[in-house]
Order: structure tokens, then sequence, then C-alpha cells
């Protein structure tokens, strides 16, 4: 990953509400944060590939697949494919900082550079 992108990822921890997140390369290889006792790094591991299974059969089926969030009651979990594969895992609390950001922080990783 290129430097602008591990700092604004590594930014993203210290946004009130952020309870974890991550990041699968397109080789596979996952980078993620959390509270170690509710999101261990192997959860957030799982929940990017298994994301990253779904997502072409959801882009054959012709549903919008880039930017997927579901709600729940404890809070929101998004998913932002970039065309080169690259996918993004936000999990907020609602009624937060972060849960009000999730459109600028999506946009925010569809733009930058990563490799």
């Amino acid at each position: 990953m290129k430097a602008d992108f591990k700092n604004w990822f590594a930014s993203l921890p210290a946004l009130p509400g952020m309870l974890a997140g991550g990041v699968r390369q397109p080789n596979g290889k996952c980078t993620g944060f959390g509270d170690e006792k509710i999101f261990p790094t192997e959860k957030i591991e799982e929940l990017l590939k298994n994301f990253h299974n779904l997502h072409a059969p959801l882009v054959a089926a012709k549903l919008p697949a880039s930017v997927v969030t579901w709600a729940f009651e404890y809070g929101r979990l998004r998913f932002v494919m970039r065309s080169d594969k690259c996918l993004l895992l936000l999990l907020v609390a609602p009624e937060t900082e972060a849960e009000k950001s999730l459109e600028q922080l999506s946009q925010e990783f569809l733009s930058i550079a990563v490799k």
C-alpha cells in the first residue's frame, strides 16, 4: 500500500464511533483494526473474504454492489469495492461522527491510489 493510503487508513480508528475496519487488497492480503476482544483481526479478515466472495454473484445479478451498507440496531457495516478489487470494510456505531462520515470515507477510499 502506498504511504498516503496507509496514513489515511491509520487515521480511521481515531474517528469517534469507528468500531472496526479493514482492507482486503486485490492479492488477498488483509489489514484490519478493532478491539481485539470484540472484533479480532481474524473476524475482520473473515468478513472481508466472505464479502469478496459474495461480490461477484451480486454483480452478476445486476445488483449495485460497489458500496453496500447493512444497518443493525447497534451499528452499520459498510463494504466498498473498488474497480481494482481492493475492498474496504467499516463498522461504525449509529448516530456518531463515524456514521455521518461513511459517504465521505467511501469516496476517499475510492479516490486514493493503492498498490
